[in-house]
């Protein structure tokens, strides 16, 4: 097993530690999909950064944590346990030459 494939299988594991079926909707699809991912509302992420993202700094407000190949984009609606939250910046962590995971900041939306 390579190094990359170490990091991902330890980032799938912290996200089973706390994971659920997030629904994406898009903006002018007609459907929706669902991820497997965390959302996390603690001061730290698995890859640590003060990344300024329009206000938003990855490592002190809530995000979302999925698989390095995981269908999200900026702009998308992420639901979460009963929660809506509004997909910032969506970044893909390299290591090793590969992306490690999918993580972005996110906003909680009112209905």
């Amino acid at each position: 097993m390579s190094r990359l494939e170490q990091m991902r299988r330890g980032i799938e594991l912290l996200i089973a530690a706390d994971s659920d079926i997030g629904t994406v909707t898009r903006s002018g699809e007609t459907h929706s999909h669902g991820i497997i991912c965390r959302v996390s509302h603690e001061a730290n992420t698995v890859w640590p950064g003060k990344q300024w993202e329009g206000g938003l700094t990855i490592d002190t407000s809530p995000y979302v944590l999925a698989i390095h190949g995981a269908n999200l984009q900026e702009y998308d609606v992420l639901e979460w346990r009963g929660k809506k939250y509004s997909v910032g910046v969506v970044t893909r962590p390299q290591f090793d030459g590969g992306d490690t995971c999918t993580q972005a900041p996110l906003t909680e939306v009112s209905e």
